[in-house]
């Protein structure tokens, strides 16, 4: 919780200097989910971005939470609705990775704790947001220096990310597309066209890894077939070649046991016998 307080603060912080009062921030902060959008929103406003391009703008990196959602649901489904819509509607990103974390473990962890985890973190946030704006009023610090806070928070969630071929595309393309923008003077679309690039470039890049993962797979069974019926084929030619050389065996066995038989004292009394 402590890591709440010292990013809450200067988000605080952040948002005095935008015009919001400490009462303001404690609502904001207790309502709405991401902290990441927060800083934004106060960073988009500061830099004078109209109000249009800021709603777009967070709303463009708040759908990461429709993939959290979509990835909680199959273990709500296991408490009441009221349960699972009162959690769906209180988690943040870190109480989502220990909620999710505890449920796939199959423990016992209830609704109960799930809420209660979400109630504390969204409150320990609100409040350092709150004391962060009343600091703020009272205290010059520089936008800069305040401002910085979200930048750091976006390079420790990169630098904690798996580098898989999705995440590096992503980050690509959003940052090309946010340096174009600047250097053609569309300032006000850079940061939410930015992101909705980088979305789109690391869906594209999963896609094509799970195709060709598929594809791979798909070739590997057929070689696998392949094989199998190569090795089958080998089988039953060995095996025919087998039974032809036991042919001539068995019919050279057949005649010498004519001859024997013919050689016994019963068959040459009975030549005899034909003979008188």
């Amino acid at each position: 919780m402590l890591s709440y307080v010292a990013v809450g603060m200067p988000c605080g912080v952040l948002a005095a200097k935008a015009g919001m009062d400490p009462l303001m921030n404690f609502v904001l902060g207790l309502t709405f989910l991401t902290g990441s959008g927060q800083f934004m929103m106060s960073n988009l406003l500061l830099a004078g971005i109209p109000i249009g391009s800021v709603v777009a703008s967070v709303c463009a990196i708040s759908t990461r939470f429709s993939l959290y959602s979509a990835s909680l649901a199959p273990y709500l489904q296991h408490f009441g609705k009221p349960q699972a819509l009162a959690i769906s509607c209180t988690y943040s990103e870190e109480a989502y990775g220990i909620s999710l974390g505890k449920l796939a473990e199959g423990g016992n962890w209830t609704w109960r704790h799930a809420l209660l985890l979400n109630l504390t973190v969204q409150f320990t946030w609100a409040i350092s947001c709150a004391l962060g704006a009343a600091l703020g009023s009272v205290v010059d610090i520089p936008t800069a220096i305040a401002g910085f806070a979200m930048t750091s928070l976006f390079v420790y969630l990169l630098c904690t990310q798996s580098h898989t071929a999705g995440n590096v595309c992503a980050m690509a393309g959003a940052a090309a597309t946010v340096f174009i923008c600047k250097c053609v003077g569309l300032t006000g679309v850079a940061v939410p066209l930015g992101a909705l690039v980088g979305m789109g470039a690391g869906m594209a890049s999963a896609l094509l890894t799970h195709e060709g993962k598929k594809a791979t797979t798909l070739d590997d069974a057929t070689t696998s077939r392949g094989i199998a019926g190569s090795d089958n084929v080998a089988a039953f030619g060995n095996a025919t070649r087998s039974n032809n050389a036991l042919a001539p065996n068995s019919a050279a066995g057949s005649d010498n046991a004519t001859a024997s038989d013919s050689s016994t004292p019963d068959a040459l009394a009975l030549k005899e016998g034909d003979a008188q």
